[in-house]
């Protein structure tokens, strides 16, 4: 590992981009903290970008801003799903790359505790709804205590088994959710997800061997289910 002039820490949370709506603020993809933990600066990707190329331009722009370079950074935190497909493959290549490259401590962030962590504990106990599509989303559950546990794929009548205060959803939420939440009093808030998040959600997680770190996905990509239809036909 190469001697470190600073103890920087660069975090990357681009998991669900297109979470917010059009014409809202953008969501930080991508922030620097100092070794006391105090946020240097931060940014979100430019609009109607999510490639490579664009997180490593936020980044370099970041830094330059902050007067970092890139020997100064020695941990990399990443949001790693559920989430988009293409947009996890992107942000965790680009953090494994970078950890790897910069002989950087990376840390694998599951992206519900970045949406725990700006959760008030009034809105306990709280179902977190990730990576929506069609009648069904993947939660975890945020206990009234604080303690964070993944469920899985879950379609809308299973709302009622969890003792729910709210529900933590982006726009794409299905409508079947918000109706089951309605008729059993449950408030549905907005999903916040960004980058300034990082540093407190990646508390207690140990750092992995950045070949390692991998997305983690709700359910199988589609192009690979098309293929094992085309195989079995």
């Amino acid at each position: 590992m190469s001697e470190k002039n600073r103890s920087i820490t660069l975090g990357i949370e681009m998991s669900n981009p297109g979470a917010h709506a059009p014409g809202e603020e953008a969501p930080h993809a991508v922030a620097l903290w100092d070794a006391g933990g105090r946020c240097l600066g931060s940014a979100p990707l430019p609009e109607s970008t999510r490639g490579s190329d664009a997180v490593l331009d936020a980044i370099s722009k970041l830094a330059g801003s902050c007067s970092i370079q890139p020997c100064d950074i020695d941990r990399v935190l990443v949001s790693v799903g559920p989430g988009g497909y293409t947009a996890l493959r992107i942000s965790t290549t680009s953090a494994k790359v970078l950890a790897d490259t910069l002989g950087a401590d990376l840390v694998a962030v599951p992206t519900a505790r970045v949406v725990s962590v700006s959760l008030d504990a009034s809105a306990r106990p709280a179902l977190i709804a990730l990576a929506s599509k069609k009648d069904r989303c993947h939660a975890s559950i945020l206990t009234s205590d604080g303690v964070l546990r993944s469920v899985g794929i879950i379609e809308a009548d299973a709302l009622g088994s969890y003792g729910l205060k709210s529900i933590v959803a982006d726009r794409h939420l299905p409508g079947s959710f918000r109706e089951a939440a309605s008729a059993i009093g449950v408030g549905v808030l907005s999903l916040r997800l960004d980058a300034r998040d990082l540093v407190r959600a990646a508390e207690g997680i140990d750092p992995i061997d950045p070949l390692r770190c991998e997305p983690i996905y709700a359910r199988e990509p589609d192009a690979v289910t098309q293929w094992r239809a085309r195989a079995s036909g």
